[in-house]
C-alpha cells in the first residue's frame, strides 16, 4: 500500500521537447508612392485654339491641373504618366495603380486601356503630341462605371520593365468616349501600389 502511495507522489516524467527552426511564409510588402510626372497628350487634325501655331501637336499640357483621355471625332488624346520604382524591377510581384477620382461623373461606362511608354525620358514642361515617347499595345483594359471612381488596375508587365533606374512611364486611353481625372498639378497624382516579396525566413516550431 505505501509503495503505491510513494509511486504517485513521484514527479510525472516529462517527455523532452525538441525545438527545430522551420521556414516561415514569406512576407509581401507594398510599397505605395506617387507618380512623379504626368501630362495629356493632345494629337488631332484641327486646329486647337490655345495651342502654338493652332497646332494641337505642340500643345504642352503638362502643367494643367488633369488628365484627359478621349477617341471622339478628329482628336486622339491620352494621359502619359511617369513612376520611378522604389525597388528593383525584378524584385516586383505586383504593382497596380490608381487614378485620381473623375472631375465629373461618368453616365455611361468607359473602357479605360493602359499601354507601356517607349520611354521614361520626358519632360512635363516640354512634352507635347510631337516629342512624347512611343506608345506600345494596350495590356490591360479596366472598365469604368458610371457614377464611381475607376479602381485600381493591373499595370504589373510595365513595372517589371522598367528601365535601369526603375522610371517607367504609361499610357492611360479609352477605347470609346472620354474620361478626364485629376492630375499631379492638381495635389492628385495617381498612386502606383508595389507588391514585392521578401524571401521567406524560419520560425521556431516546438514538435
Amino acid at each position: 500500500m505505501l509503495t503505491k502511495v510513494f509511486r504517485a507522489l513521484l514527479p510525472a516524467v516529462v517527455s523532452p521537447v525538441l525545438v527545430v527552426s522551420a521556414a516561415a511564409p514569406a512576407v509581401a510588402d507594398e510599397i505605395s508612392t506617387p507618380a512623379i510626372k504626368d501630362s495629356t497628350i493632345l494629337r488631332s487634325t484641327v486646329s486647337a485654339a490655345g495651342c502654338p501655331d493652332l497646332n494641337a501637336y505642340k500643345c504642352t499640357l503638362g502643367r494643367t491641373d488633369t488628365l484627359q483621355a478621349n477617341t471622339g471625332g478628329l482628336a486622339y488624346v491620352r494621359a502619359l504618366i511617369g513612376f520611378q520604382l522604389a525597388v528593383p524591377p525584378s524584385s516586383v510581384t505586383r504593382c497596380t495603380v490608381q487614378l485620381a477620382a473623375f472631375t465629373k461623373p461618368l453616365h455611361n461606362p468607359v473602357e479605360v486601356t493602359v499601354a507601356r511608354a517607349a520611354s521614361a525620358q520626358w519632360d512635363e514642361d516640354a512634352v507635347d503630341g510631337e516629342n512624347a515617347p512611343e506608345s506600345g499595345k494596350p495590356f490591360t483594359v479596366a472598365t469604368a462605371w458610371p457614377h464611381a471612381n475607376l479602381g485600381p488596375i493591373d499595370i504589373t508587365p510595365a513595372c517589371k520593365r522598367a528601365a535601369s533606374d526603375g522610371q517607367f512611364s504609361i499610357y492611360v486611353g479609352v477605347q470609346t468616349g472620354e474620361i478626364e481625372v485629376w492630375s499631379k498639378d492638381s495635389g492628385n497624382p495617381a498612386i502606383l501600389h508595389v507588391t514585392q516579396a521578401q524571401r521567406a525566413g524560419t520560425a521556431p516550431v516546438a514538435v
